[in-house]
């Protein structure tokens, strides 16, 4: 064109209007067609889902590899007391007809059956219950499985705060602790159970220490 023009734009997530106007905003003719229209496009996506995926996968890379560990640990000490126990334990989802699982007819221990064990401990928070407080020598798979469940099911640490709005300086554990107390004393007043406070001081140091 030979005549100064203007163009204007508009541009949103998922389309782009334009227009051509001259020095006095009336709209110019183009290849005998008022300069003006708009182009439509998907919307933009952002990598939410993929990233999901790929933190999923890393999870999981880091569970196994944190189970593989255990197993180096406590390989020596099981081995010589149930040397088929960790192949046993490998293939006890797999169905007894299915012909890959080598003993179809063996339970998880060599020595009791299932229902022994789950007599015992109906749930696995109840085995990690009795090593806790129980003080008695028990079998060494038992230890091994309570510590696989908890080296494979640890929790997250995943917090969306930002970490400057953390301020060690702040914690109060002899506020949080006494609160608890109050709780357990009104919902288990039976038990007598308290939280001792008088080592606050001491267990904080060490939480903040950086060495």
């Amino acid at each position: 064109m030979s005549r100064p023009y203007n163009i204007g734009l508009d541009i949103g997530t998922s389309s782009i209007g334009w227009s051509v106007v001259d020095d006095q905003s009336k709209l110019v003719s183009v290849r005998g067609k008022y300069g003006y229209g708009v182009r439509l496009y998907d919307e933009g996506q952002t990598a939410a889902e993929r990233r999901s995926f790929r933190t999923t996968r890393r999870r999981l890379k880091r569970r196994k590899w944190r189970l593989g560990l255990l197993r180096e640990i406590f390989e020596p000490y099981i081995t010589p007391v149930d040397d088929t126990f960790f192949l046993r334990k490998k293939q006890s989802n797999l169905s007894p007809k299915d012909q890959r699982k080598l003993y179809p007819q063996t339970s998880l221990f060599n020595d009791r059956t299932d229902r022994a064990f789950y007599d015992d401990y109906p749930t696995i928070y109840h085995l990690r219950y009795k090593l806790m407080t129980e003080k008695r020598q028990f079998d060494i798979r038992e230890i091994y499985l309570a510590m696989h469940h908890i080296v494979k099911y640890r929790g997250h640490f995943l917090n969306e705060a930002p970490v400057s709005s953390f301020k060690s300086s702040e914690i109060n554990l002899v506020a949080h602790f006494d609160r608890l107390n109050t709780i357990f004393a009104d919902l288990f007043s039976e038990s007598g159970f308290q939280l001792e406070t008088d080592k606050l001081a001491k267990v904080k140091a060490l939480l903040l220490d950086n060495q």
